[in-house]
């Protein structure tokens, strides 16, 4: 359960996946975590460009929806 006003982690994956979209193929949504005192979701993505896979951590603002980093 999440803070009234939050976004459920199933929300903000979709959010990260559509995002990644624009540069990898997305594989799938591996670990979402509220962090930051319940502000940001950090959601770890599989995906992949020319054949090589990667991890990418996203951060989803947990109010706005925003894409707040990724590396």
């Amino acid at each position: 359960m999440v803070a009234r006003g939050t976004i459920e982690a199933s929300r903000a994956e979709e959010i990260a996946i559509k995002f990644l979209r624009q540069h990898y193929s997305v594989i799938k949504a591996e670990k979402s975590v509220l962090g930051d005192g319940e502000r940001v979701w950090m959601i770890d993505v599989l995906a992949s460009s020319f054949d090589n896979q990667k991890k990418i951590e996203v951060k989803v603002n947990a109010m706005t929806g925003m894409i707040v980093d990724w590396h």
